[in-house]
């Protein structure tokens, strides 16, 4: 029967065990798998032990999304920011707003995809609102000859108590102290580490929350383009049938007239984590400096990535997509030159924004964010595999965070890099200390 060799260290040791192998017997090594395997075992070597149990080399399911800090600044607070503060909105900016969403019906319930943003009161009305009762009396035939189920009219306050900001997926956030009737006691609050893909309300009639809105650009005169969000007021009751509170204007997005200013742009310290990666070219004396790739990611329904840096000089890319080859992204024709690793240097490039356009809540799901190097007329992955030795490698992005330059050990720079590796898979601060 054929056997087939193992792959990665203990492929390369059994291979070294046999001096001749009958081609019956055992299925050779590919080009990729010695690569890997030389590979492992330079870096068991290079940290002197077995590799802990459990390691995930920070790509950890724990490291999400929602972890992430969020504020919601309002106008009074020392912290609120001092720059870019939109001007008041002005009494005919008002008018001519309202108007606009009482004449235009539709909703969107799409929104953008900003994270540091202002909103500022524009207008509400939530009193005297129509709805419709959608009647019911079994009797009502038999009493009067008329259906015993009928529609009729009825008029009632609503509430809309507090704004809800969301991304549709992981996060929610209730902007308290800010309603319908006046937008609370500052008229404006300022979002950071948000979204504005989605807004809804919680309806105090019947106490449950909604998402009917539309975001929209208005041009307004004397004020220019911005951006309004709209929301319309809804709530449903059972007596002797559903009463719809505000089913009638439902389409129109009028009750709750909002504007939406993006605010600063992210920083870069608010990406979650920065992967750095090997290229599988490092001997156990040498060049193990993780930074031949490296790459932070944002977490979101459609990630965004930002490439930093790419001390390597063979191809590298990204996701699969030849078109991200990191060199490329730069700007480079040619694969030669060490991008932004040299010491003191490490801007010497533009870092390259980019978009995944999938979903990445955690460190865990950025392992699926392939990374391969063109070795040996092939691409071959840089891997990250839970407790074996790892090409890449995950660490939070926190103010001054930073990457190695080329030719520096991580060991001798990262005094804790080896206990973590070896040990204690569970020390998160290794990269600070």
């Amino acid at each position: 029967m054929k056997k087939y060799l193992m792959t990665g260290v203990a492929a390369l040791t059994l291979c070294a065990g046999f001096t001749s192998c009958s081609k019956n017997d055992i299925e050779p090594l590919t080009p990729a798998q010695i690569d890997k395997a030389k590979y492992d075992q330079a870096f068991l070597n290079y940290v002197g032990g077995s590799i802990a149990s459990g390691q995930d080399w920070g790509f950890s399911a724990s490291v999400s999304g929602s972890r992430m800090t969020r504020t919601v600044v309002k106008k009074d607070m020392t912290n609120f920011p001092k720059t870019g503060v939109p001007a008041a909105i002005t009494d005919a900016e008002r008018k001519y707003v309202t108007k606009w969403f009482q004449e235009n019906p539709g909703l969107t319930e799409v929104g953008k995809d900003w994270k540091n943003f202002y909103i500022q009161y524009v207008s509400g009305d939530v009193d005297n609102k129509k709805g419709m009762w959608h009647r019911h009396d079994p009797n009502r035939f038999n009493n009067t000859g008329l259906p015993n189920d009928w529609d009729e009219e009825f008029t009632d306050n609503g509430g809309m108590d507090y704004l809800i900001v969301s991304d549709g997926a992981n996060y929610t956030e209730h902007v308290l102290d800010f309603n319908a009737k006046s937008g609370g006691p500052w008229g404006i609050v300022y979002m950071e580490n948000s979204s504005a893909l989605k807004f809804g309300y919680h309806s105090s009639w019947d106490s449950n929350d909604y998402q009917y809105f539309k975001l929209v650009e208005i041009d307004v005169p004397g004020v220019g383009k911005g951006w309004y969000v709209g929301l319309s007021l809804y709530g449903k009751k059972y007596d002797n049938g559903d009463k719809e509170l505000g089913i009638q204007r439902l389409n129109f997005a009028e009750d709750w007239i909002l504007k939406v200013v993006p605010g600063e742009t992210i920083p870069d310290e608010t990406y979650d984590i920065r992967i750095m990666g090997e290229d599988l070219s490092a001997q156990e004396a040498g060049d193990f400096d993780f930074n031949d790739v490296v790459l932070d990611v944002k977490f979101g329904s459609s990630a965004k990535l930002c490439l930093r840096a790419a001390g390597g000089t063979l191809p590298l890319r990204i996701d699969g997509n030849d078109a991200w080859e990191v060199h490329a992204l730069f700007g480079l024709n040619n694969t030669s030159t060490m991008v932004n690793t040299t010491s003191g240097k490490h801007t010497e490039y533009e870092p390259v924004p980019l978009e995944l356009h999938r979903a990445i809540y955690s460190a865990a799901d950025a392992r699926s964010i392939k990374l391969e190097v063109w070795k040996n007329n092939r691409w071959q992955e840089l891997t990250a595999e839970i407790s074996e030795p790892a090409a890449k490698i995950a660490i939070p992005v926190t103010t001054g965070t930073d990457w190695l330059n080329e030719r520096q050990s991580i060991k001798d720079e990262k005094k804790e890099f080896v206990n973590w590796a070896t040990q204690n898979k569970s020390r998160s601060t290794w990269w600070t200390e």
